[in-house]
């Protein structure tokens, strides 16, 4: 159990980076976006393939993130440029059919779950210290300390500096950040290459464990959805604490042999009763208004 335990530690700081992104892009842009792991995705298999070419390692990390920026920055562009003026619901919309290209564009230049796989660098497998005699490895303390770096940094940017001032007003109200002189399209878009260049880092480090295939990591995103519900789209401490727990559940679900096969549900379980607890307050207050 112990084992499990801390494999789904492993798996919960990844998703916490992952929700962590998700909120981010929500409260600057304004937008839930669906292809931001399809993205991700894109930037790894870019540092997988520089990396076949001969690329040394760091170079060829380098070029992935800028990639996987490069991508996003587009997606950025198509929103600011042609659907600016559009809710919030039309703007997700227009990311599912972006992550369904990029999906479908994605699986024809890289292959599917049995052809597709590709062997991703893996530096932080090695062992960082013993617990009641399970070895964790690296890439728990690893995540878990950026996931927490993000967390209290974006906190600090958004309460301490001129720039986070001028990013909340970025997302609460561009049109007044426009006239008080803040370059509204190019900070958005300067957010969507940040996103980009983070979301194919967390990718990059998930991919080993994950077995590489395009498919597979493009998919996270149902995962960063349910970690993102957890903070309501809003609270990155409690984005944090959602992606912890769910990799706790799903780390315990593993050492039960009869959930092991559904562990792959645990995302959808936990969108389904978030969507219907908060649903039920809607009704009660409602019910109390009245």
């Amino acid at each position: 159990m112990l084992a499990s335990l801390i494999a789904g530690l492993t798996s919960g700081g990844v998703y916490a980076l992952l929700g962590l992104c998700v909120v981010l892009t929500y409260r600057l842009v304004a937008v839930v976006n669906f292809a931001m792991a399809a993205t991700g995705a894109a930037g790894a298999y870019a540092m997988v393939w520089l990396i076949g070419e001969g690329v040394p390692g760091p170079l060829a990390l380098a070029g992935g993130l800028l990639a996987g920026a490069a991508l996003s920055a587009l997606i950025g562009v198509v929103l600011v440029r042609w659907f600016a003026g559009h809710d919030e619901r039309t703007k997700a919309a227009v990311t599912v059919a972006l992550y369904v290209a990029i999906m479908a564009i994605g699986l024809r230049v890289f292959g599917g779950s049995a052809t597709g796989a590709r062997r991703f660098p893996a530096p932080l497998d090695g062992p960082a210290f013993t617990v009641g005699g399970v070895v964790v490895p690296q890439s728990v303390p690893v995540s878990l300390a950026f996931a927490v770096l993000i967390t209290a940094g974006v906190g600090l940017l958004f309460s301490r500096t001129l720039l986070g001032l001028r990013l909340q007003a970025l997302s609460e109200r561009p049109a007044t950040a426009q006239v008080v002189g803040i370059a509204v399209p190019r900070l958005a878009l300067a957010v969507w290459a940040a996103i980009g260049a983070l979301s194919t880092l967390v990718i990059v480090l998930v991919a080993p464990r994950l077995g590489g295939d395009f498919a597979t990591l493009a998919n996270l995103i149902t995962t960063a959805l349910a970690v993102a519900m957890v903070g309501a789209f809003r609270s990155l401490p409690m984005t944090l604490a959602g992606g912890l727990i769910l990799g706790l559940l799903e780390g315990a679900a593993v050492s039960l042999s009869a959930l092991q096969a559904y562990r792959g549900v645990v995302p959808f379980l936990v969108i389904l009763v978030l969507l219907w607890w908060r649903s039920r307050n809607e009704v009660w207050d409602t019910a109390h208004t009245r």
